[in-house]
């Protein structure tokens, strides 16, 4: 399938191709298509419920699938279910889900799990630990060949999967204020979607 940014170079190539890549029916076509390639697109929600909802109270997570707009729960791993004082965090690692169950501390150590086959509980598995690493305080984004994270000091930093170094950017922020953000380009623009002028 043609990447979004070749679509949007082929608008300005002449009028036809123009009014055919801004028909809705060839957003719809494309979108869909897409969707059926990446069949697991979805918005991950973390949530918090209070200790006497009928689901157990206690942190879960839902999905919105993107293509059918249906929420989903998904359960965590069963380690999930003691308090011992791990924070958990949920990013995207090889197009999986990823758990991350960190205690932030002086030293700080990762337990990365993947949900190697999507909404299956079963399928949650350990794969590895990163850590200990000296005044982390929380993990952003898996890229490239690493994780982004945050020190306890607001300073962006890189730590490598396999070496397990530590790169150091000159990007800071206030403590605990760093966020990172997976971008992907689309054929359908904000402004197009809204009713807003």
């Amino acid at each position: 399938m043609l990447p979004v940014k070749y679509l949007l170079i082929c608008k300005s190539v002449c009028k036809s191709w123009y009014t055919l890549i801004t028909k809705p029916s060839f957003t719809n076509a494309y979108l869909n298509c897409n969707a059926a390639l990446k069949r697991n697109h979805c918005v991950l929600v973390k949530r918090f419920l209070p200790e006497n909802d009928e689901n157990h109270g206690g942190e879960s997570m839902l999905s919105l699938h993107i293509s059918t707009e249906v929420f989903q729960q998904i359960r965590l791993p069963d380690v999930c279910a003691f308090p011992d004082g791990n924070q958990r965090a949920f990013l995207v690692l090889n197009d999986s889900i990823a758990l991350l169950l960190f205690n932030p501390s002086a030293q700080t150590s990762f337990d990365i799990w993947l949900m190697t086959e999507y909404g299956v509980v079963e399928s949650w598995t350990k794969q590895f630990t990163i850590g200990p690493l000296v005044q982390v305080k929380q993990p952003l984004l898996f890229w490239k060949h690493g994780l982004l994270l945050e020190k306890a000091n607001g300073q962006l930093v890189s730590c490598d999967l396999k070496s397990q170094r530590l790169t150091e950017f000159q990007v800071y922020g206030a403590q605990e204020s760093l966020r990172a953000l997976i971008y992907s380009e689309s054929l359908v623009s904000i402004k197009q979607g809204s009713d807003t002028k």
